[in-house]
Formats: structure tokens, C-alpha cells, sequence
């Protein structure tokens, strides 16, 4: 695996694993897959607080969470 993905893999889920709690995060086939997209992206990463990293991934789960 990758260490680029892997990085930016862990730094979603940890943001998810914030919101919703570890056990959610690890049982939720549709939350990794969303990680596992955005990780592939060559979007830039949120910076700033805990909170405003966690509104970003909050915001994109909700707008196109679903479709992944």
C-alpha cells in the first residue's frame, strides 16, 4: 500500500472515528469506501482545528457520501 494513501486513508477515518465513534467507523463498509475514495484524490486536505477537519469530512459524507 501506498504510504501517500495510506496516510491520507488513516487521517479520514480518524476524523470519522471522532464523529461517530471507532466501532461505527470500523463496521461501516460505506465509510471506508469513502476514505478509501478521497484518499485516491488529489484533493488537498483540510487544515485547521479538529473540529473544522471534522465539519470537512462531515459536509463531503453528506453531500456525496452515498454515491461512493
Amino acid at each position: 500500500m501506498e504510504t501517500n494513501f495510506k496516510t491520507r486513508f488513516d487521517f479520514a477515518m480518524s476524523s470519522f472515528s471522532r464523529m461517530y465513534g471507532v466501532n461505527k467507523v470500523r463496521t461501516s463498509p460505506d465509510i471506508t469506501r469513502f476514505c478509501t475514495k478521497w484518499a485516491k484524490t488529489e484533493e488537498e486536505h483540510p487544515t485547521g482545528s479538529l473540529t473544522s477537519i471534522d465539519f470537512y469530512f462531515r459536509d463531503n459524507w453528506e453531500i456525496w457520501g452515498e454515491y461512493v
